[in-house]
């Protein structure tokens, strides 16, 4: 089965999840990046230290994956080189703050990625292994008069019935095991400093039997790998979506004609409908607490708490009590958010003035 198939069957299974969790949404929200570079806004990715080609790969896979965010600038690939070159540098000469920091001020960057290939391989075991199979035993089966007894085959025609035996035999197995790990430093040229570093590491191991299925491309799975560590890398530097499942409470058939308005994505028609709830039933705390939910959705955040709040003073059921908690943290997280993409507003008219 090919990555897209797998994609497919894993979006499949999701959404019939999804359909067997009934009273469960999907909130989607945006997660401030886990470290603050400050007014770091251009940024230059070196080549990883590794094996082959796996550290240019890694080096242009996390620029594409960081541009993609429109946090930061990066410098083009292609851009990078020339510069260098005509500075009697190279992309996998990089390597250490202070040639960092001398890369930097040449292509005029702000921030320096460099970075190591920590792991990078992927290796086979066979062997082979004992499976109970049913045998023919070369019979037929019969009746208790001595009849042969007839049923249908996968085509429809009638067919003597045949008689099997349980037996162990020999198959041949194929163990796939890969791990690739990394490591990235982000240097601030203009002091010096490492400012952010993280390491990652992400491992495959499966088992199949030959004759029955096949595995993935080594390569297939060292890139799989390797993008998730990318990935990790993405939210320690730059903000980025997150989904949180929420579970709805009932409260009567105004309560719950909302969750099924919410339920298709009509927060605004589920919000309406719970605030005239609680207007006229004050006491509702799970109209409270389903308002709450369609105020968090919708990144109305303080309101949430306010709803939140309200009906854990109600009921403190612990479903209400986790969604107070939930909510706080999304404030705080707002809060570091804007003060990040305030900062990068200020180091882009910065550089916009400074170029002008």
């Amino acid at each position: 089965m090919n990555r897209k198939s797998l994609n497919r069957a894993a979006i499949a299974i999701w959404v019939f999840w999804l359909a067997g969790c009934s009273q469960k949404t999907a909130i989607q929200f945006t997660k401030p990046a886990e470290i603050d570079v400050g007014g770091i806004k251009r940024i230059a990715i070196m080549d990883f230290r590794g094996p082959e080609n796996s550290g240019a790969n890694a080096a242009s896979v996390f620029a594409s994956k960081l541009f993609e965010t429109g946090f930061y600038t990066i410098v083009e690939r292609a851009e990078l080189q020339k510069i260098l070159e005509e500075h009697a540098l190279s992309l996998s000469g990089v390597v250490d703050p202070e040639t960092a920091v001398q890369a930097g001020n040449v292509l005029g960057v702000q921030g320096v990625v460099v970075g190591d290939v920590l792991a990078y391989r992927c290796e086979d075991r066979r062997g082979r292994e004992k499976e109970k199979r049913q045998v023919w035993t070369g019979e037929y089966e019969k009746d208790k008069d001595g009849n042969y007894v007839y049923e249908k085959s996968i085509f429809g025609k009638k067919v003597r019935k045949k008689v099997y035996r349980d037996e162990w035999v020999d198959v041949e197995v194929l163990t796939r095991e890969a791990n690739v790990g990394l490591s990235f430093r982000l240097i601030d040229v203009q002091s010096g400093q490492v400012i952010a570093t993280r390491e990652a590491s992400h491992s495959y191991n499966k088992k199949v039997k030959t004759e029955q299925e096949s595995l993935p491309p080594k390569d297939n799975i060292l890139t799989e790998l390797g993008l998730r560590c990318i990935n990790d890398f993405v939210r320690v530097l730059a903000p980025h979506p997150e989904t949180v499942m929420a579970e709805f409470a009932g409260g009567g058939s105004e309560v719950d004609k909302g969750v099924e308005f919410a339920k298709n994505g009509l927060w605004d028609k589920a919000q309406t409908i719970w605030q005239g709830v609680v207007e006229e039933e004050p006491q509702n705390h799970a109209a409270w607490y389903d308002l709450g939910l369609s105020l968090e959705a919708q990144g109305l955040y303080s309101d949430a708490q306010d709803a939140y709040d309200r009906a854990v003073n109600l009921k403190p059921k612990s479903l209400y009590i986790k969604a107070l908690k939930r909510i706080r943290e999304r404030i705080e997280d707002n809060r570091r958010l804007q003060e990040q993409l305030r900062k990068q507003r200020e180091a882009e008219q910065k550089a916009e003035e400074e170029e002008s």
